[in-house]
């Protein structure tokens, strides 16, 4: 059974897992979490709630929501235990996560929040044709939202498989069963309570993960009587040797020879931080939390207390990280990188015992659990508002809840089973690959959506398309597929890519979307003047008209075939 997942973590002695603790807390943590959903169900009444909480959320909660939503645990034990591998190289690359944020605060978040809409389809559509943007929102925000959630359900079995069973390997009957369980779980999270349930949730989640770190945190600078020399110290002491540097140092990252059969070091790691920064904030999902701020300010608030909050977060991270290596060794924690993830629950136990790690893994499943019903909402949402918007059908508003729960039950329980299936198929680069395409489709459709004049249908299509024809094509020649150990096809090689492939591919959109567009005669500048004035504002302007090619004055003497003016037209 040890096949049941495509790539299972590698045999270990585990002795820091707790199942009996953990399935209690677990239970008490599920009470808790369907008790705040139920406590919100009389609030979702139409279409706005359920998907936006009537954009009733203050910044306090919704900045807590919104460092949820970014957060998987999955992420923090591989961070944590990269930082316990490489040092001073891991700490740069956190640095990414936290630029992120502040590109949130500088281009989305208020323009966003103020066009007041519920997908990017609805921003789209302000300066494009609305069916094609349609369309192309609902094709980028699908297939990022369906890769993360494959990632969410492998991101159960993972915590199922370390920290709810003692199995050296996979324990197959266990892993099934709470993935089946906490899936079914977070849709009916979804179906009860909308987005008010879910940001309660988020909410939860992150309070008791931050509770959790801040202790843990707090307990290792204790052994070092908040000495941090000290810390450091005995980290670069007790940290296994590397010919590319010690711990404190760069190389172990960014130095030569750092990824297997490459010849583009530094590049490698250099590009991952720069697609994490520009990539990861363009997730359709963590855009849902500006949507539901109470204004443009607001949605700036949030993301700029988001930021501070990364920010102590990582540090804490970075803290537990160089941590273990100072008090358990370098032969104690993982000593390659398929055994980083049981850095933190070793550490943990050694500090806190069977009932710290027993509430690690309770901690860890409703932290995956919120993220699968996160991306279930952002995916409903835009199957609603832009497939069905893009078919030209409408939701009767006495039936449109109704309709809503429908397709969260369908969409769920199809990602759910999709998920299952996929256990068995590698799926690791799907997370890189929807950070790239973020970078290569959604950073650069955006900007030029709300900041150029000129952009329309032509540019925006060359946009989406294009940077995800170029991603998914250099993805397709990257060390993810071929060439490395940890490869789709360890065995075969026709790599040439060992770079991200969003460092290339975010100019490339731009480039694309500036193409698109000046190769088209289509212009709308009353378009962007909408744009402006509602991303500016939040004010609602009178809709306008699809956009037109220009006429040619030489045919029509400088009038189109109405007869209007093209001042008159547009």
């Amino acid at each position: 059974m040890t096949d049941f997942l495509a790539a299972p973590p590698p045999p270990v002695d585990n002795t820091w897992a707790s199942p009996g603790i953990a399935t209690g807390i677990v239970l008490v943590l599920a009470v808790v979490a369907f008790a705040l959903v139920v406590s919100v169900r009389n609030r979702v009444r139409n279409q706005n709630d359920f998907f936006l909480a009537g954009r009733d959320i203050g910044v306090g909660q919704n900045a807590m929501a919104h460092v949820a939503g970014g957060i998987m645990y999955s992420t923090v034990i591989i961070i944590i235990g990269h930082v316990a591998l490489n040092g001073f190289d891991a700490v740069l690359l956190l640095t990414a996560f936290v630029m992120s944020t502040v590109l949130a605060v500088l281009i989305y978040a208020g323009p966003m929040r103020n066009v007041n809409a519920y997908t990017i389809g609805d921003l789209f559509a302000v300066r494009a044709r609305e069916r094609p943007a349609r369309i192309a929102s609902a094709v980028i925000t699908l297939v990022i939202v369906t890769m993360f959630m494959i990632i969410a359900v492998g991101s159960m079995a993972f915590v199922a498989s370390r920290m709810f069973t003692t199995s050296p390997t996979v324990d197959a009957p266990i892993v099934a069963t709470v993935v089946a369980i906490v899936g079914l779980l977070a849709i009916a999270v979804v179906y009860i309570g909308g987005m008010p349930g879910v940001t309660r949730v988020l909410v939860l989640k992150v309070s008791l993960m931050m509770g959790f770190v801040v202790v843990l945190t707090v307990a290792i600078l204790a052994e070092f009587k908040l000495n941090l020399v000290n810390l450091l110290n005995d980290a670069e002491a007790n940290a296994l040797p590397n010919p590319r540097g010690d711990l404190l140092t760069t190389g172990r990252l960014f130095g030569e020879g750092a990824t297997v059969n490459s010849d583009q070091d530094p590049w490698v790691h250099l590009s991952k931080a720069v697609s994490i920064a520009i990539g990861s904030i363009g997730m359709p999902f963590l855009f849902m939390r500006f949507f539901v701020a109470r204004s443009g300010r607001a949605a700036r608030q949030t993301a700029g207390w988001a930021a501070i909050i990364t920010v102590g977060f990582w540090a804490c991270m970075v803290v537990i990280g160089l941590g273990a290596v100072a008090l358990l060794g370098g032969d104690a924690i993982g000593k390659v990188p398929a055994h980083r993830d049981i850095t933190l629950p070793k550490i943990t136990d050694d500090l806190g015992g069977a009932w710290a790690t027993g509430a690690l893994g309770a901690i860890a499943l409703l932290s995956v659990g919120a993220i699968f019903a996160v991306l279930l909402l952002n995916g409903v949402t835009s199957v609603v508002r832009d497939v069905l918007a893009a078919r030209g059908r409408t939701l009767e508003p006495a039936e449109e809840l109704k309709t809503i729960r429908r397709y969260v039950l369908i969409f769920g329980l199809a990602a759910l089973v999709f998920g299952m299936v996929m256990l068995t198929q590698l799926t690791h680069i799907f997370i890189p690959t929807s950070i790239d395409l973020g970078a290569a489709c959604v950073l650069p459709a955006v900007v030029y959506s709300l900041f150029w004049r000129r952009f329309n249908t032509a540019g925006l299509m060359w946009t989406v398309y294009g940077g995800m024809a170029v991603t998914l094509f250099m993805v397709t020649f990257s060390n993810g597929v071929s060439g490395d150990p940890t490869a789709i096809f360890p065995d075969a090689d026709f790599k040439f890519i060992d770079f991200e492939p969003g460092l290339v591919g975010a100019p490339l959109g731009f480039l694309f979307g500036f193409i698109g567009t000046m190769t088209s005669r289509e212009r709308n500048d009353a378009a962007f003047v909408e744009m402006r004035v509602r991303s500016l504002t939040g004010a609602t302007v009178a809709a306008r008209r699809e956009a037109v090619p220009p006429a040619t004055p030489t045919s029509l003497n400088g009038r189109d075939r109405a007869g209007r003016t093209l001042s008159e037209a547009h």
